[in-house]
Formats: structure tokens, sequence, C-alpha cells
């Protein structure tokens, strides 16, 4: 079972006839109808924090140089169900990088693996996740029908080195403190913990986007976080970003990803396949990451 944590002050939250309370500071956590659903709101909106960052300056980001270290465990990890077909099955956004590491940790840790995912949506990754064999999955989300408890990624309601893995797929746009919001994830990972993570570049602002990353932003905030980033992906190129976000042509998704396969085949082709990652990762709409705690990082 994994533990709820008051996300004011971190004592155990408890539980009587009016519902969840923390006994420390006497805040009570009411449930919310979210979509003829009640769930339990541990974001304290009412309430502020104060919040202390330490930052080495200046820190040199990843830059487009680099990114041939990355990409080839997955390149080498076979097949996967398609993008498109992960999505009309789970109603999530799942790609065959995410399904390599998760298959990792199943390897690495087992079935009792403690995974949060985080900004769950419907539920969709918890039930693949589940369908997998995977016994201590926590769904997490601002406000969504899938989510077990309400919360707040700036303060996570949870312990120090909780989870094995945190998985929050097309969310970090959606951070309106992401220094913050990276320092809470890794506080809540064990040390040696997988945060697999995705959020926009080449996209509109959408809903309540408010920061949009490169792989250098992802960069200098899993540093600042003491989490190293093990493998960086392309979540959809230039194209189907384009045509979706500009051109509102996004029922026309699976023709443009085909347009984008020919396009990077096309760079390869002319000017190598270094190059064509190197165009892939300057272009991307969006952007995958696996990092990892450091082991010595603090809990």
């Amino acid at each position: 079972m994994i533990e709820v944590t008051c996300p004011m002050d971190g004592e155990i939250i408890s539980r009587n006839h009016q519902g969840l309370f923390c006994p420390q500071c006497g805040n009570g956590f009411p449930e919310v109808d979210v979509l003829g659903k009640l769930t339990p709101d541990l974001r304290c909106l009412e309430r502020s924090s104060q919040v202390t960052l330490t930052f080495t300056v200046p820190y040199t980001p990843l830059e487009s140089v680099q990114v041939k270290q990355f990409g080839k465990a997955t390149t080498a990890a076979g097949s996967y169900h398609s993008r498109e077909k992960l999505r009309r099955l789970y109603k999530t956004k799942l790609q065959k990088e995410i399904i390599f590491y998760v298959e990792r940790l199943l390897n690495e840790v087992g079935q009792e693996a403690r995974i949060l995912d985080l900004g769950c949506g419907s539920g969709g990754n918890k039930r693949y996740l589940n369908d997998i064999g995977f016994k201590s999955v926590l769904s997490v989300d601002f406000m969504a029908p899938g989510a077990e408890y309400l919360v707040d990624v700036h303060r996570l309601p949870f312990a120090a080195g909780t989870f094995d893995m945190i998985l929050t797929t097309a969310t970090l746009e959606h951070f309106y403190n992401p220094y913050i919001a990276f320092s809470e994830m890794s506080r809540v990972l064990k040390p040696g913990g997988m945060l697999i993570a995705s959020g926009s570049f080449w996209e509109g602002w959408h809903g309540n986007s408010c920061f949009h990353f490169t792989p250098g932003g992802m960069d200098i905030l899993c540093n600042s976080a003491g989490l190293e980033i093990a493998d960086l992906w392309s979540g959809w190129g230039f194209i189907p970003s384009v045509a979706t976000h500009a051109l509102g042509l996004g029922r026309f998704k699976n023709v443009t990803y085909q347009l984008q396969t020919l396009f990077d085949s096309a760079i390869t082709l002319i000017a190598g396949k270094e190059a064509a990652k190197k165009h892939k990762f300057r272009t991307s709409g969006s952007f995958g990451i696996m990092a990892r705690k450091h082991c010595g990082q603090a809990l």
C-alpha cells in the first residue's frame, strides 16, 4: 500500500468519519466531484507554500551535437505496437520508448515496483501497467476522472523515496514552475528510480500549457533536481505537429506521420543517420526522456 502524506507538512494522512485529514496541521481533504466521481482533493489550493531552490550557475545545457548518445537502446529493442494502436487500446499516449523502459523496470524490480502515474487523465496508463503485471500503480492528476487523488505536482503528497518509477506523459508543459515540479518528482523517487516524462516543444499553446521544452531545457531541469537523462526521443515530428496545431489537420494525423517518416528517410539518405537524428531533435513537436535519480541523492 502506498501511503499518502500531507502536502503541507509531510505527515501521514489519517481518515475519520468526515474523511481524510492531517493529524499534524489539522487540514482536511474534501472529496471533489470529477465528472461524477468523488475524488479526494490533496491540492490544498487555498494554501501557499514557501520553497527554497538551489541552482548551479552557470550551467551548460545539453546541445544538439550530443544527441548521438541517445536512442540506441530502444532502437535495438525490437518492435512494439504503434503509438496510434496503443492510443486506441488504452486511450493514452504510450510510445515504444516508454514501453521499453516500463518493461525494463518489470525485469529490474518486478511486479511489486511502485509506480506513480502522474497526470493520469482517464487512467489508460494504469490499465496498461496492470495488464502487463504491475500490482502497485497509483494514478493522480490535477483534475481528471482517472485520478485516485487530485494532487499538485509542485507539492506531491508522498514521502521521500516512495516510487521506483514516475510515468508522466504529455504533462511537462503544464507545470507552472518546472524547477519545483522536477525537484518534487525527484524527491519521491527512490535512488536509482526512473522518471519517464514527455512534453511539448513545437506544438501550439494548448489548454493551460505554460512552458515548452527543448532537450537542453529538460537537461537543465533534471540536473537541478539530481536526475540524469539516460535517454531522449522524439515524441512526434514537426510535420504532424505543424499540420495539427497550425493548420488544423488533426484528422489527417496518420497521413502526416507517414509524411514525417518519408522526410526522415530522405534526410538519412542524403545526409546520414546522425544528421537525420540531429535534425529530428531540433524540430520535434515533443520530446520524451528517461532519467535516473542519482543513487547518492539524499532522501
